[in-house]
């Protein structure tokens, strides 16, 4: 084979940009076209809150045709989602809101300030691929122009690093004001878990009606009602026993009337007219006597076209396999009655057999008459003991409780919290591996330089190169943590979080921490590795200088995530192509029953799908910012692509939470998954400053100039650090708490 070139190696970077550019393009559009042409066919699936929600919360009809739709989108207020759907939806569009206005602030100064200084005086014969030529150059390689071309990318980070703790301090200022105005605000302060408080790990002392009304009476406007998690076993049983008789009957109910309306369809008109002759006179009387007129016909289709040998029958022993055969309409029947008699018989000697109940598991819910006091009653010391009734959560719902969470002991609680950690690192470092290969995949052209067996895939048609490494590694990537999810989830479980709003904010630190560490480090080490793994095995000195130089190199894979990610991935939130499908299998697979077809048609998405899960959207969106920021600088084009794909996801999601989502007030968190998110931006400036300081500092032999730069990059990571220490102690307490207290006496 021919002689491989660093400049050969490179030059398919700008094909592979424009590969992934117009596919993803096309891609856009195919899903937007659909989503037109269905969104008003189909509106049960694309505008289910202008008719389901109640009058208050419904949104106004998208207007018909090919392009009006848009308009309606970006001219409705974001206000409006914060009154229909909770203050999480109406966060996290000011988020997605708060990037567009950043990356599109970092895109002036990069194409103002950066692409002009990367690209004046270089030609072909320094950078062959013209996409090069707007990123990252070794231009220590071309003397005379790399100190001040440095001087110009210092400058743009410490002006982005200063905007950015602006605008990130502006709208920590607007949540706390907006999340003090929710917590207070009727619609939300008159549901009761506005008033209940959730307190874990209470001594058995404690644990009685009697003693937490006197321990509570502090607290202001009183106690309204207080429930005690006891040890309830056997209620337990019967009442998930009763639901699923309930199933079963309803499911052979439907199956009877199935079978019924199936066999007198197949009846032919003669049989019936001959059925009416023979049967003249108790027709006349049935039509005389109106009133038995129903049950009678009721009566007569079922014997007719049902007799006992064919109506639902099952056998009462193991799996249905062994024992009496019985008829199933009148077992369960039966048994639904013995049920309610057990279950009102244990709920009534619940809290009337004293000494006796049932023994209590360590947890209560305490319900305040004032919601000021629920929020003084979960901020207050409780106990003496080290631990003891330590954990308290407020704005509980009985919908959000994990109940097999609440039943254990604060020292198995912790215990459970560090393993569960402890879980999550170990499955980061058993994932290195196949991400190390996607990684390595999409820098192929640098792989060509060093394994000439590679060199077809450079050697290929057009089209080829570029999809190999434009397309195929994003593709493998999304396949690949597409499983990640439902591991994590049952680690935040594993921890013993006690509700599901919470374990979900689990999921969103778990999940974003791996993505970083997976989606963003591991695949940029690991596509610079290929190029640096001859000089390392010749030198191991070298490593860490040889990874650092090659850190630019990797911009390409992220040029194009980017592109997928903000193109099709906020095309493909519009269309909804999961629950499009998912709503017509559940339809013919659940639609089997009445209460089943109600949910399926008439409820909101809520009733079938997940609500919007922010602990599995948001990790996503962080990380796209979080690579933004980090190659801000080093690949200024990332700059627009990241502003682009921002303000496709902030319509896309304006759009999902004002006609689709119905976010339920049970999962509500009041908006806490937004300082999270603020805070992981950080994250993106940490890796921008720490990458640019070390190419600085490598590149000290050629220029003493580089350790000042380098400098500088130190100290504004230092003031870095001090902008989000000063930022967490100034809104933390704020932004978790309610405030309401302070909020009462302004």
């Amino acid at each position: 084979m021919s002689q491989v070139t660093p400049a050969k190696a490179q030059n398919t970077d700008s094909q592979t940009f424009l590969t992934a550019l117009v596919t993803n393009a096309a891609i856009l559009s195919l899903e937007i076209i659909a989503f037109v042409f269905l969104k008003h066919r189909l509106s049960r699936i694309y505008e289910p809150r202008t008719y389901l929600p109640p009058p208050s919360k419904r949104a106004v009809k998208l207007p018909s045709g090919w392009w009006r739709w848009t308009l309606a989108i970006a001219a409705i207020p974001t206000g409006d989602v914060l009154q229909k759907n909770g203050m999480d939806a109406y966060m996290f569009l000011r988020f997605l809101r708060l990037l567009v206005i950043l990356f599109a602030s970092i895109t002036v100064l990069s194409c103002g300030i950066l692409l002009p200084v990367d690209t004046a005086g270089l030609t072909e014969d320094n950078f062959s691929d013209k996409l090069a030529r707007l990123s990252w150059g070794k231009y220590v390689d071309f003397q005379p122009y790399a100190t001040g071309r440095y001087a110009a990318h210092v400058a743009v980070v410490w002006l982005s690093t200063f905007w950015t703790c602006y605008l990130i301090r502006r709208e920590l200022q607007h949540y706390t004001k907006m999340r003090h105005e929710f917590l207070i605000s009727p619609a939300h302060s008159s549901l009761a878990q506005a008033r209940t408080v959730l307190i874990t790990n209470i001594p058995v002392e404690m644990c009685n009606e009697h003693e937490l009304r006197r321990w509570a009476s502090f607290v202001p406007g009183g106690v309204q009602n207080i429930w005690i998690y006891r040890d309830t076993q056997d209620l337990n049983k019967d009442y998930t026993a009763r639901l699923k008789a309930c199933k079963k009957l309803e499911k052979a109910a439907s199956k009877l009337i199935r079978t019924v309306v199936k066999a007198k369809r197949k009846q032919d008109a003669a049989s019936e007219k001959q059925y009416r002759k023979t049967h003249k006179d108790e027709i006349r009387k049935n039509e005389r006597d109106g009133s038995e007129d129903a049950d009678n016909d009721s009566e007569r289709l079922l014997d007719l076209y049902a007799p006992p040998n064919k109506r639902p029958r099952h056998r009462t022993g193991f799996l249905g396999l062994f024992g009496r055969k019985v008829d199933t309409i009148e077992w369960y029947k039966d048994e639904i009655a013995r049920l309610n008699t057990s279950i009102n018989e244990k709920r009534g000697d619940l809290y009337d057999r004293g000494k006796d109940a049932p023994r209590p598991l360590g947890s209560a819910f305490i319900q305040c008459n004032l919601q000021m006091g629920a929020h003084v009653l979960a901020q207050c010391i409780s106990y003496h003991a080290p631990l003891a009734m330590y954990d308290k959560y407020v704005e509980v719902s009985p919908r959000d409780v994990i109940w097999d969470n609440i039943d254990d002991g604060a020292y198995e609680t912790r215990f459970r919290y560090v393993t569960s950690w402890l879980g999550s690192v170990v499955l980061i470092i058993i994932w290195f591996a196949p991400v190390a290969f996607v990684g390595t995949l999409s820098n192929v052209a640098t792989l060509c330089e060093k394994l000439s067996w590679t060199c077809w895939i450079r050697d290929a048609p057009t089209p080829v190169p570029g999809i190999i490494q434009g397309i195929l590694p994003p593709l493998f990537l999304a396949i690949l943590f597409a499983i990640l999810p439902w591991v994590l989830k049952g680690l935040a479980w594993y921890e013993n979080i006690p509700r599901w709003s919470l374990l979900s904010m689990s999921v969103y630190k778990r999940y974003f921490f791996f993505l970083v560490v997976h989606g963003f480090l591991i695949v940029t080490l690991s596509s610079g590795f290929a190029s640096a793994a001859s000089n390392i095995a010749k030198d191991p000195t070298t490593t860490v200088a040889d990874l650092a130089s090659q850190l630019p190199n990797a911009s390409i894979f992220f040029l194009t995530w980017t592109l997928t990610q903000g193109l099709t991935g906020a095309g493909s939130a519009l269309l909804q192509v999961g629950q499009l499908i998912g709503h017509f299998v559940r339809k013919w697979l659940l639609g089997r029953t009445p209460r089943q077809a109600y949910a399926v048609t008439f409820m909101m998405p809520k009733a079938i799908y997940p609500q919007a899960n922010f602990g599995l959207v948001l990790p996503r969106i962080s990380l796209l910012a979080t690579i933004g920021l980090a190659y801000s600088v080093i690949s200024p084009i990332i700059n627009p692509l990241a502003t682009v794909s921002f303000m496709l996801f902030f319509l896309s999601w304006k759009f999902l939470l004002t006609w689709v989502f119905d976010q339920p007030d049970e999962a509500e968190t009041g908006g806490q998954y937004f300082p999270l998110a603020i805070n992981f931006l950080f994250v993106g400036m940490y890796i921008e400053q720490t990458c640019l300081a070390a190419l600085f500092f490598l590149n000290v032999a050629n220029n003493l100039v580089f350790i000042v730069e380098g400098v500088l990059m130190v100290i504004l990571m230092i003031f870095t650090l001090c902008a989000q220490i000063l930022l967490r102690r100034s809104f933390l307490r704020e932004c978790l708490s309610g405030g309401l207290d302070q909020e009462a006496k302004c």
